[in-house]
């Protein structure tokens, strides 16, 4: 994966004649990508930092515009998520999140074992009232109800309903509730943060874009949050957040987690209805290191790629894997992991990955997560495939024995 200068100049060197966006134009654009990317009808992933919006002009940073080149790109990836109500309305109220969301169109890490592990709770946030809109920081219009007023009661509740963490990951599963029918008229609930500036830090940026706060070190979240209707009372929302980068300890981990600038959309408008107030959850939460079962690996270095390891757990499959130097014809690699049931293979879908360079070993190492591996398999056949091949090259093949 190319890193934010990489990106930045690629973009650069793009060939068109169409005009400059202005600041204005450049934050319209913004802010209707993440909607439609986050709860519409991609997949949103996690799209990096972006910084605060100010009254002030400045220059969006890179990481800001690396933030808006990605969400517009994502807006291609139609299909990937979408809301499903009628599924959501099969699920016993304030039910198993985790079990909705693996029902759903992929766009998620998925495991079908998940409510087995997952530690129920009923935590509610706490809610803070915004300021009024004329207190805000704010340039841009807000969009108005029906009735033609914002809405600016705080009618409804964030309940934390599920936690689940392995080594690999941490994810909570989400409950927005209204007595009232505040919630009625939408589809979903997301965030519609302000642009952000150079003077806004990480962590600030990790806690608007739906962040966690782990013993005080900040952990971004794989999606943007959002929401999917259950009923006209009740909202389901699952946060995963990698754990790979995390240099706390990793027991009894105080975690907070903050979600503001909630809106409420629908699939046939681009409205956005202001959601007002601030939920503040906090909550302990451990690791389950026994949860973790790794694979032995039998293929060795193979055209230059070796298999790192293999961790399986109920919740995801983390995979690494080594590239020394350049393969052959200058493939670009991709790797492609079945579950072996008997005569049947089982294909892992691909959720997620990062690299990252070894100085040591001199060569680039991947990381790749893919859904978790069904229960009972012991085996798995993982393939190494130029990707930019037109045939299936196949460049390395391991067999993983499981415990």
């Amino acid at each position: 994966m190319l890193d934010n200068r990489d990106l930045m100049n690629a973009l650069e060197t793009l060939e068109t004649s169409d005009p400059a966006l202005t600041d204005t134009e450049m934050q319209h654009l913004t802010r209707a990508v993440l909607t439609r990317t986050v709860c519409g009808n991609p997949a949103a992933r996690r799209t990096g930092h972006a910084v605060k919006s100010r009254r002030s002009s400045r220059r969006l940073p890179a990481w800001g515009q690396v933030l808006t080149a990605g969400a517009a790109c994502a807006v291609l990836l139609v299909g990937l998520n979408g809301i499903n109500p009628a599924l959501a309305e099969g699920l016993p109220l304030l039910g198993d999140v985790f079990a909705y969301f693996n029902d759903l169109p992929k766009g998620y890490l998925q495991g079908n074992d998940l409510g087995e592990y997952a530690q129920p709770t009923q935590i509610e946030a706490e809610v803070q009232q915004d300021p009024t809109p004329e207190a805000r920081d704010e340039t841009a219009p807000k969009v108005q109800a029906a009735a033609g007023n914002i809405l600016t009661e705080n009618p409804c509740t964030l309940t934390l309903s599920q936690v689940y963490c392995d080594e690999l990951y941490l994810r909570v599963g989400l409950v927005l509730t209204a007595e009232d029918d505040t919630l009625a008229g939408f589809d979903a609930v997301t965030i519609d943060p302000p642009l952000l500036y150079e003077d806004t830090t990480e962590a600030e940026a990790n806690t608007l874009y739906g962040g966690v706060t782990l013993n005080g070190e900040s952990v971004g979240g794989d999606l943007v949050p959002c929401f999917r209707k259950q009923d006209d009372h009740t909202f389901f929302c699952e946060m995963q957040y990698n754990l790979q980068n995390y240099t706390g300890d990793t027991r009894d981990m105080q975690a907070s987690l903050t979600f503001s600038h909630l809106v409420g959309i629908t699939e046939e408008s681009e409205d956005k209805i202001p959601l007002e107030g601030t939920y503040n959850l906090n909550f302990t939460v451990s690791e389950d290191a026994s949860l973790t079962r790794v694979g032995q690996i039998d293929g060795g270095e193979q055209n230059g790629v070796r298999l790192i390891s293999v961790k399986v757990t109920p919740g995801e499959t983390q995979m690494e894997y080594a590239v020394f130097g350049p393969l052959p014809g200058d493939a670009a690699p991709a790797l492609r992991a079945f579950a072996v049931q008997g005569e049947n293979l089982t294909k892992l879908q691909p959720a997620a990955g990062s690299e990252r360079w070894d100085e040591v070993q001199s060569c680039t190492v991947h990381t790749d997560y893919f859904d978790a591996v069904p229960e009972g398999v012991t085996e798995l056949r993982v393939q190494m495939l130029d990707k930019n091949a037109e045939e299936e090259v196949l460049l390395a093949e391991w067999t993983v024995t499981l415990p």
